[in-house]
């Protein structure tokens, strides 16, 4: 039986999972905003209710990966065999993704503003180059999300909108809110002791609530005096409701809870278990509609393939393969709730990239590559992509864009996976919001490129 002292743990623990993107949260976070419609036309499709974006931080070699190319560097062991189209993977390192690639869109065009993996990583979470000057009041595109998708929430809707897992673990960290409101902030969640339990019962339960009662009470009996602490005292009010719905909920503990033949299948590594969360939350269906995972590790500047470096290409490798293709499986086996015509993959867009790709051609004179932001890819399945499309493609050394595989000339951004996630979510990418603290207009995808005017379109190929 729970106990008083577990339910303090576990309080605890809550506000620690939860607490990160509020604590974060600016003052301008508690800014009035209005999005309005701008001249620039968007149609989105609305094909998902979820987005699952899996971030292979550190950046993936693509030459080693989903643009696979033969060269000086490359391990006589990795079996390669083709996949489909021109597509060749390795059976040693993806042996179960490899079976998954029916389902999956391979987008190998893609091209970073950045080459740094702070400014790397800021730019997949926020889709816009950081600037110093304005980096404070730029929301997350979770939070974007969390922001259009409110009005979508149901009265029983208790999860956050925007969750994401181990993202504690990358260089910039769980981004903040910005200007936006903090309920729109991410709960980021370390996979590793969210599975120590989330359960209240017996007198746990009743202590729980009565404590909720008499913080009721005193907030009826301060509400005048409080109000007069103005929005950001509001804002902590609004966190404490969240918590105390979440927690008295138990879909949530739900949520958390896994089974040892799940630990077999994704693999009891952190990224394996981010992926049974993820899919655990979404198969809940209390409100959780973006969802960020994080794997990292993959800045393989030395020892790239030696198998007795602390870390290397096999070891990623062997966490992500069966992590990624069970997720997919899964996904694709769960009916949609409320819809047993559907499955879950059907209604949500899950896209998994780096943040930019790796040097190709030989090894470095440390035995790794080095960063690389001129090609790398991205992969997207689910919510209306067909599977089994390779778009994009590089020269023989994997250096150079020959096709950029979509309707545009230039090579796609990150810009253009942003966009590609709001359409899917029936978000109108377009939209500005101008009454921002700076006075600077905020795009939800901008248009604004280090060199010019990018364009800021969906990639509508993956959708073949």
């Amino acid at each position: 039986m729970t106990t008083v002292g577990d339910l303090v743990s576990s309080r605890r623990r809550f506000l620690q999972l939860g607490g990160a993107g509020l604590a974060l949260a600016s003052a301008e976070g508690l800014w009035p905003t209005r999005a309005s419609a701008t001249e620039r036309k968007a149609s989105p499709r609305g094909t998902a209710r979820n987005v699952i974006y899996f971030e292979i931080s550190g950046a993936i070699s693509h030459v080693e990966s989903f643009d696979f190319k033969e060269n000086a560097g490359t391990p006589k062991d990795l079996d390669i065999h083709r996949v489909s189209g021109d597509l060749d993977l390795s059976r040693l390192l993806f042996p179960r993704v490899g079976k998954q690639m029916h389902r999956v869109a391979v987008l190998r065009s893609m091209l970073s503003h950045e080459e740094v993996h702070f400014r790397g990583q800021y730019y997949v979470q926020t889709g816009r180059q950081l600037n110093l000057a304005f980096a404070r009041e730029i929301p997350a595109i979770g939070s974007v999300a969390a922001m259009e998708l409110e009005p979508r929430r149901r009265p029983g809707d208790t999860f956050p909108v925007y969750m994401s897992f181990n993202l504690d673990k990358a260089f910039p960290g769980a981004l903040s809110t910005g200007f936006l409101d903090p309920r729109f902030s991410v709960v980021d969640i370390n996979p590793e002791s969210a599975v120590k339990g989330m359960a209240l019962e017996g007198k746990a339960i009743e202590l729980l609530e009565e404590r909720w009662r008499l913080l009721c009470a005193l907030r009826s009996a301060e509400g005048q005096r409080v109000a007069s602490f103005g929005r950001e005292m509001a804002s902590y009010e609004n966190f404490y409701d969240t918590a105390h719905k979440l927690v008295s909920d138990s879909r949530w503990p739900a949520a958390f809870r896994i089974e040892d033949e799940d630990r077999r299948r994704y693999g009891n590594t952190p990224v394996g278990i981010s992926c049974i969360l993820a899919r655990n939350a979404l198969a809940q269906d209390a409100g959780a509609r973006y969802i960020h995972i994080c794997h990292p590790g993959w800045d393989h500047h030395v020892y790239i393939w030696d198998r007795n470096a602390s870390t290397n290409h096999y070891k990623l490798c062997e966490e992500f393969d069966p992590a990624f293709a069970s997720l997919l499986e899964d996904l694709a086996a769960t009916p949609a709730p409320g819809d047993p015509g559907k499955t879950l993959l059907d209604e949500t867009l899950v896209v998994a990239m780096g943040e930019f790709g790796r040097t190709p051609g030989r090894l470095n004179n440390m035995d790794g590559r080095d960063h690389y932001n001129k090609c790398f890819p991205a992969l997207f399945a689910g919510a209306g992509v067909k599977g089994g499309l390779v778009l994009g493609r590089t020269d023989a050394a994997g250096e150079k864009c020959l096709d950029t595989g979509w309707h545009r000339k230039e090579q796609p951004r990150i810009e253009n996976i942003v966009a590609t996630m709001y359409s899917a979510l029936g978000i109108d990418w377009s939209k500005e919001i101008r009454d921002t603290p700076s006075g600077r207009a905020y795009a939800y995808v901008d248009p604004l490129g280090p060199n010019g005017y990018i364009p800021t379109d969906d990639i509508t190929s993956i959708y073949g």
